[in-house]
């Protein structure tokens, strides 16, 4: 798919770091790990790097690269970035923790990963 190679997401990502003058801290890529659970070790690594102050921004190209579950996601969100200050940006989808919309944005996910919970409980 266009655009859709690390290396294309790599540059949309850092050509828009470049237009809002942000600095880029590292860049996490686990390649050839599904993004169906956390276990990965560059997800890992980016947590660790979160909870020690080191970034605060966490940007995506797509929502699905940090995570394929719902469940996941808004864990991540809520109880690793927002709990340690950190925005999260995915691109794609424009969505933005430091935004009110995003914030509300994060209130509608939720409601999704907890139907995925009651799905998987059938």
């Amino acid at each position: 798919e266009e655009g859709y190679s690390i290396d294309e997401q790599k540059d949309k990502l850092e050509a828009y770091c470049k237009i809002k003058d942000w600095k880029i801290y590292d860049v996490y890529v686990d390649g050839g790990f599904s993004g169906a659970n956390t276990q990965r070790p560059e997800l890992e690594r980016l947590i660790s790097d979160v909870k020690r102050k080191k970034v605060d921004i966490v940007l995506v190209y797509k929502l699905d690269r940090l995570s394929r579950s719902q469940k996941d996601t808004l864990f991540l969100i809520e109880d690793v970035f927002a709990k340690n200050d950190v925005a999260f940006i995915s691109l794609q989808e424009n969505f933005d923790t430091s935004t009110p919309f995003g914030k509300a944005s994060i209130g509608m996910l939720s409601v999704f990963a907890q139907l995925e919970r009651e799905q998987i409980k059938e």
